[in-house]
């Protein structure tokens, strides 16, 4: 139980790293101003932390399906959390406008 809980604690921290990117963006006013808009930076940061999730699970990948399961699911819901709250709740649909 140590190991999955260490992973959720990982998987936290890439969740918060990239909430506090978006958040520092949004305080700032914008993107990265000169190199590329505001839907290739937010979407570049949603899929870099899809990316984090699944390189902490198979580092070391847990053995019982119960700690799997558990971790797919908190780490997937903090996934969806960032990308329901900044791509859609917060900015709007991105990638229809």
């Amino acid at each position: 139980m140590k190991k999955t809980i260490l992973k959720l604690v990982l998987s936290f921290g890439a969740f918060l790293a990239a909430d506090l990117w978006l958040i520092a963006k949004a305080a700032a006013k914008g993107a990265a101003d000169f190199f590329i808009s505001p839907v290739v930076e937010e979407t570049i940061v949603f899929i870099l932390l899809q990316l984090a999730v699944t390189a902490i699970y198979f580092v070391r990948p847990l053995r019982d399906k119960k700690s799997r399961l558990i971790y797919w699911c908190v780490s997937e819901v903090f996934v969806f959390l960032t990308f329901f709250f900044w791509g859609i709740f917060i900015v709007g649909p991105i990638w229809l406008q």
